[in-house]
């Protein structure tokens, strides 16, 4: 007991270090979170499968589906469903990592959606996940599918070079060009839209020509990725969701939507 305390406690003080230090260390991130309007552009017109020839290779993404799998066997095969906070923690018990799920609500704090320390940090003999339960209840989910990626490919690629990996909300466009993080978000889609609902929304090969190509989004596949999430997760962006939250988690959406559809062009996964 006095061991598990003193663990309770390393953890405690180094998410209250890192909360404490997050405007610091995430300057640009919540700039950019404060208008997200600039980076929607952006991510309606990117190509999403040439930043995954760039960044991840069909073998590497093999051996994520793969680990992931172990970790969830329906993955792929249906919605893995909004986890309660308790089932979370037997995930991250059996993978041997500390999980931390609380509210963050404090100066731009739904900026956060949740960080990752790897080993490296030294502070701690296992790794550290930290999720914001301040967000929707999805959100949460795809934040806790987001950083088990983390985890999973620091495992099996060292994508480790930085100790502590930040979600910040509406910072996909960053994530595009960064290989770790672009690892977890594949996990993202992968969790949300398995094999059976992506054939379906991803029917027409938009723009796809000599090469596969994942760009463009029609309206009709937008209006089924939106149709999947009601049904699949009760989540309708515009319920109960306050006008700034809305165009945050728009974002989001457009980018695991048009991540998976990459997979699926690219890779046929």
């Amino acid at each position: 007991m006095a061991a598990k305390g003193k663990a309770d406690h390393k953890v405690e003080e180094l998410i209250s270090r890192v909360l404490n230090n997050l405007h610091e260390r995430g300057a640009r991130e919540l700039a950019a979170w404060k208008k997200p309007g600039d980076d929607l552009h952006l991510l309606v017109k990117a190509d999403y499968v040439r930043k995954l020839r760039r960044h991840l290779n069909y073998r590497q993404l093999k051996d994520l589906v793969e680990a992931f799998g172990r970790i969830f066997p329906s993955l792929n095969r249906r919605p893995l469903g909004i986890m309660s906070v308790e089932a979370c923690s037997k995930v991250a018990k059996k993978l041997q990592f500390h999980f931390k799920a609380a509210p963050y609500t404090g100066q731009e704090g739904l900026a956060l959606r949740g960080f990752y320390v790897t080993r490296s940090q030294g502070m701690l003999k296992q790794p550290l996940m930290y999720v914001n339960t301040a967000h929707h209840r999805l959100a949460v989910m795809s934040t806790f599918c987001h950083e088990l990626g983390h985890h999973v490919s620091s495992e099996l690629f060292g994508f480790s070079e930085e100790p502590i990996h930040f979600f910040f909300d509406a910072d996909y466009i960053a994530h595009l060009e960064e290989p770790s993080e672009l690892a977890a978000d594949v996990m993202v889609s992968l969790s949300g839209y398995p094999a059976e609902a992506a054939r379906k929304i991803f029917a027409t090969e938009w723009n796809w020509g000599l090469v596969a190509r994942a760009q463009n989004m029609t309206d009709e596949a937008f209006e089924d990725v939106r149709n999947h999430l009601k049904k699949a997760y009760g989540f309708d962006l515009m319920e109960r969701l306050p006008a700034d939250r809305r165009l945050h988690y728009l974002l989001g959406m457009i980018h695991y939507a048009k991540l998976r559809w990459a997979l699926l062009a690219e890779y046929d996964i």
